[in-house]
């Protein structure tokens, strides 16, 4: 060591009347011993259980009121001490909840709460919830059984450590764990709308690190939607390379445009137009003890034979006017079983379409039809407004190069954006909008009427569907099979 390297000089502790050495040393602020820390742990009610280490460490600790064994940092507890707060997480939570979340339950709330806790399978009790929406919203409000909330932070990449009541009503506080870095951290379950949806990650330690959600919560809502990714991405904006479960077909979306109700594959999603008829099924897996529902458009069963290779049994399929209306029909499903999520093998293998699964012991029974039946009104309106007639579509198209093409619609066996590749491989070039200059539309379909079509048959365009403009690109050799639209 050379004679001009400058030793850590040491400190005093900061305590008055104490001698010892601090632990760690400081410029200007306060630094204290060993054993002053674990005394200032203790003014602020807990009790370390492992040695000091740092001030920015997760130090584990015991509560000396509640006795729940969670980590805070010594910034934390100095912090908390100043404001005369309990360090434990748990029983600040609890107080909070207390005097903020349960004084806003209802006499509903309070009620369906005490009936569950006496009796989940209680009859009538089933009866009420696929009847009336009030007491379905307020199951979903504050009933939160541990397999209810255990499956919802196995979504979040957490594991729970401890659920402090036997019938917790959501805003009793839960400690989990992180799977990705270890961290424990305490929870309230009926709060976690924001994770959920991406907005951050339910850990703090990976959220700082990552600046926003984990790559794994955004491969966890790929696959939410029947969308598998390889090589996630962190954060819910960035554009991700998935191929869909079902058909292995390739697309690049954000999990946002997902969540915001984006089809997630042209192939088995896209291609079907969404004012015309959809499915909703039922399946129930007897070897996995749970049912699932979900939607299909009418226009192929890969969905439904994906299921029954997977041990499904199909219990009821039914039709409805459009894919608004299927989406509504699964959402009212779904409300009802809220509390009693699928748990074992089809959650652990993320099966397709294992976040719309619930266990067959839920005391409900799901019946499409009498659902169907209850169809809002003002879903009629979303058919197809009626249009006079096909659009005519020209018989043949010749892609010069430099001429500029638009296309509207999803198209089979491709993404959008391979669309527009395929094109400018010719020598075309893709345009966003429909004018005067403009030399081919391609749509899905002659009976499909945008705003575009009417400016492209008005101005003389030439319109042709996705499958005339493939035989085109055939023709240069770019072609890729696309069936004929029946």
């Amino acid at each position: 060591m050379s004679e001009d390297a400058v030793m850590p000089v040491p400190q005093t502790c900061s305590s008055d009347g104490c001698t010892n050495l601090a632990a760690f040393t400081t410029r200007t602020r306060p630094a204290w011993c060993e054993s002053c820390i674990a005394e200032l742990y203790r003014v602020g009610g807990m009790e370390p259980l492992e040695p000091f280490t740092t001030t920015k460490a997760h130090r584990r600790a015991r509560c000396l009121e509640c006795g729940q064994i969670t980590t805070a940092r010594f910034e934390y507890v100095l912090d908390k001490n100043g404001w005369a707060e309990p360090v434990c997480r748990v029983c600040h939570w609890e107080s909070w909840a207390e005097l903020g979340l349960r004084a806003h339950h209802t006499d509903l709330d309070r009620a369906v709460w005490a009936a569950l806790a006496a009796n989940p399978a209680d009859p009538e009790l089933a009866r009420l919830i696929e009847t009336e929406s009030t007491v379905r919203e307020a199951v979903a409000r504050v009933w939160w059984p541990t397999v209810r909330t255990e499956a919802m932070f196995d979504k979040l990449h957490h594991d729970v450590l401890v659920d402090t009541v036997e019938h917790n009503d959501g805003t009793h506080p839960v400690i989990t764990r992180c799977r990705l870095c270890g961290h424990i951290s305490v929870q309230l379950p009926a709060r976690m709308g924001s994770e959920l949806a991406g907005r951050w990650c339910a850990c703090q330690v990976c959220h700082q690190r990552n600046g926003g959600s984990c790559a794994q919560d955004v491969a966890m809502g790929f696959e939410s939607h029947g969308m598998h990714v390889a090589d996630p991405l962190a954060k819910v904006d960035r554009e991700q390379e998935a191929t869909c479960a079902r058909c292995s077909s390739p697309r690049l979306v954000s999990l946002r445009q997902l969540n915001l109700g984006q089809v997630p594959c042209y192939v088995c999603d896209g291609a079907a137009d969404p004012y015309a008829e959809h499915r909703v099924y039922l399946f129930h897996f007897p070897r996995w003890g749970c049912f699932k529902v979900g939607i299909t458009n009418t226009g192929n069963d890969a969905r439904l034979v994906a299921h029954q290779r997977n041990g499904g049994e199909l219990v009821e399929l039914i039709t409805v006017l459009n894919r608004a209306a299927a989406l509504w029909v699964e959402a009212r499903s779904l409300s009802m079983v809220t509390a009693w999520p699928a748990t074992g093998e089809p959650v652990e293998r993320r099966v397709v379409g294992w976040t719309e699964m619930w266990d067959q012991a839920a005391p409900v029974n799901i019946r499409l039809q009498q659902i169907a039946a209850q169809l809002p009104p003002e879903f009629a309106p979303k058919s197809a407004p009626a249009r006079s007639g096909p659009i005519e579509l020209a018989d043949r198209v010749v892609l010069a190069e430099g001429g500029t093409v638009c296309f509207t619609g999803a198209g089979p066996g491709r993404t959008r954006t391979e669309w527009v590749q395929a094109a400018e491989a010719v020598g075309l070039v893709a345009v966003g909008s429909v004018s005067e200059r403009l030399g081919i539309l391609v749509v899905p379909d002659a009976t499909t009427h945008t705003s575009k079509t009417r400016k492209a048959a008005a101005a003389g365009i030439p319109i042709v569907d996705y499958y005339r403009f493939a035989q085109a690109l055939g023709a240069t050799g770019t072609q890729r099979a696309v069936k004929p639209p029946s």
